[in-house]
């Protein structure tokens, strides 16, 4: 059975995708959030709005929450903001930054549940924190942010998305430094793209408590067949050769107090400190090291050997955690700790640095995990460290809709 499906979907206009699509959500502050909102009624922000979006005094009605967004999405669909595609569609959507290119595959692929070999996961994801999301779809009954996916390619599979990318594009648009094209293939040239596709596994880059939502939205009903909406979820399906993976590095805070000098200390305990002139000089150029920023200064370490065999043993990430965010600032729950915060490369280590200074914390720099070490962890239903990894660029929302509606939910 193949893991790929077509839908009819709805493409934004490229007169209005300026107005309409956004970087990922959590690309921006909730500040931020707000202020795109307010000042553009058709900005999709509008229609992905959480409780931190919102006025204090409405952050607790979830039902309103939900009443607003999809007022907002049918706000954008009056003004006639997409464009359909009724047959059963499969989209090639090409994102370029600088000189980087990556061409995906947007379909459905089916919902399973953690175990499930079709879809590896490799994090764990939050209690609740999916809850919104699933109300969400079936509620606002659309979805526009895909699961994020990625694939070992092969040259069968690579002729196929080539061919289709030699048709005239239905999109062309340009946001946030990412220029974006999206073609069309629908009847013989789905299906050809369907076969080369194939049964091979796919690995979660990213949108691993939107695949929870939908889990959660299978198990609220029960008993659908296997053709029902809600049986398959949106995802973008990359090669693995043209996925780009930067780090996500750490900015953690001691809780005893402790001065400059006796945290050198402690983490001189764990390994040798080589201070550093500035960020080129401590910035690890492989894997096995990290760079630390701490009071105004640079200094670099070999991270200790792994705790284990496994393949998330051996991440850098995971060394880090278990030899000195662990024993020495005592973060035994990186997901929820509030001692512990991400800043991901694209933000900058200028941000780090700031962001550090304003609040004592300690910065460690890492090197970026590999799509290799993220698949061989995912092969071993291992679990990785939160934020091990920062996947760049990322699809922004509002280019695709997924209506619920067109495939027979709510019709």
């Amino acid at each position: 059975m193949s893991v790929l499906r077509p839908f009819p979907g709805l493409v934004v206009d490229p007169k209005w995708a300026h107005r309409v699509t956004t970087g990922p959500y959590d690309a921006y502050t909730a500040a931020e959030r707000v202020a795109i909102a307010e000042s553009n009624p058709y900005s999709f922000l509008n229609v992905t709005r959480s409780q931190e979006d919102v006025p204090a005094e409405w952050r607790d009605d979830v039902d309103w929450l939900i009443g607003q967004c999809a007022e907002s999405m049918q706000r954008i669909y009056d003004a006639g903001a997409y464009r359909s595609h009724d047959q059963p569609s499969l989209f090639l959507y090409r994102l370029e930054v600088g000189d980087h290119v990556q061409t995906g595959v947007m379909g459905l692929v089916p919902v399973t549940e953690p175990g499930d070999r079709r879809l590896l996961r490799h994090e764990a994801v939050r209690p609740g924190r999916a809850d919104l999301l699933t109300r969400h779809l079936l509620e606002v009954g659309m979805s526009s942010s895909p699961i994020s996916l990625t694939y070992r390619t092969d040259d069968v599979l690579d002729a196929a998305i080539a061919a289709g990318c030699a048709d005239e594009p239905v999109l062309e648009a340009d946001g946030d430094g990412i220029h974006q094209t999206v073609w069309a293939l629908s009847g013989e040239a789905a299906e050809a793209l369907i076969v080369a596709m194939g049964d091979r596994p796919l690995y979660v880059t990213d949108g691993h408590h939107r695949l929870a939502a939908a889990v959660e939205a299978l198990h609220r009903n029960p008993g659908i067949d296997g053709n029902h909406p809600l049986r398959w979820t949106q995802a973008v399906l990359f090669p693995d050769a043209e996925m780009q993976v930067l780090a996500a590095h750490r900015r953690v805070g001691d809780r005893t107090g402790r001065s400059a000098e006796d945290l050198i200390a402690a983490l001189s305990r764990v390994g040798h400190l080589a201070p550093c002139a500035d960020i080129t000089e401590a910035r690890p150029d492989g894997p096995g090291a990290v760079g630390i920023y701490l009071a105004g200064q640079w200094f670099s370490m070999d991270l200790p050997a792994a705790s284990g065999d496994r393949a998330v043993d051996r991440l850098d990430v995971s060394r880090l955690q278990d030899s000195i965010l662990a024993p020495v600032l005592a973060i035994t729950d990186p997901g929820s700790d509030p001692m512990i915060d991400y800043v991901p490369e694209p933000v900058g280590i200028d941000s780090l640095i700031e962001r550090c200074d304003a609040d004592q914390r300690i910065g460690f720099v890492l090197h970026p995990t590999s799509v290799a070490e993220m698949m061989a962890v995912a092969d071993e239903d291992g679990l990785m460290p939160p934020k091990s990894s920062y996947f760049e660029p990322k699809p922004r929302s509002g280019v695709f809709v997924r209506r619920l509606d067109r495939e027979g939910l709510g019709a």
